[in-house]
């Protein structure tokens, strides 16, 4: 127990520093390289640089080589829900300006690797009402498989069952506060990210440059029963 209160305590110290916690938050939107995360903090390549140093010395952030670039990201989902708890709770500060939302990102974006932002939250209330999932009271709080979920999820093309199956250390499904959208709900864990990774490579969504995520024409189409524009 000491030594996790240690390593949660180390933790904490990384993210009580308005600009690392700002380049997490970034980084939780999707993957970056230094230039990107300069251009998002507009502070000087060295201090991002340092700061990045000291978060993958904690485990809170990996690198990978792209050709001659390194690209950085959230080191693992529990890091991520972390993230996005601090800023979803921050919301209703007005000094947190480094918790500005671009508009685009807003709209939708990956929060780590589920999909966030107003059409997360439209899809998720989408299957909710449909049966699909069971509606959570607070944040974070389990949802579970519905009694409509077979017929939701084939109509997504999606077998729920495989997921439900996989052996993972993440939870099947949670109610993930969308900071964004007003402190509404977005589907995270396992089943959640599931979802994005099929609605990518069904092309209904596509990434952006800026890391933002827009809904193909055939995505519009495919989702509107569930996002409320049939």
């Amino acid at each position: 127990m000491t030594n996790e209160l240690e390593v949660a305590t180390a933790i904490a110290k990384m993210l009580a520093d308005p600009l690392r916690l700002q380049m997490l938050q970034c980084l939780t939107w999707g993957p970056c390289s230094v230039a990107q995360l300069i251009e998002a903090t507009g502070t000087s390549q060295s201090n991002v640089s340092n700061h990045l140093r000291r978060l993958r010395a904690h485990g809170l952030v990996e690198a990978e080589k792209n050709g001659r670039m390194v690209i950085y990201r959230v080191a693992s989902p529990t890091i991520a829900e972390v993230i996005a708890s601090l800023s979803w709770a921050a919301t209703g500060s007005r000094t947190m300006t480094t918790m500005h939302t671009p508009d685009a990102l807003r709209q939708a974006r990956t929060c780590y690797d589920h999909l966030a932002g107003r059409i997360g939250v439209q899809i998720m209330q989408g299957l909710i009402g449909y049966g699909a999932l069971t509606a959570p009271a607070f944040p974070w709080d389990d949802v579970r498989i519905g009694p409509n979920a077979r017929d939701a999820f084939d109509r997504l093309d999606l077998d729920y069952s495989t997921q439900e199956e996989t052996h993972s250390h993440r939870r099947l499904a949670f109610a993930c506060p969308d900071w964004s959208e007003h402190h509404q709900f977005h589907l995270g864990g396992h089943l959640g990210a599931a979802l994005c990774r099929h609605l990518l490579a069904k092309t209904w969504i596509q990434r952006d440059a800026d890391r933002s995520v827009t809904v193909t024409a055939a995505g519009k189409q495919a989702l509107a029963w569930l996002t409320g524009r049939e």
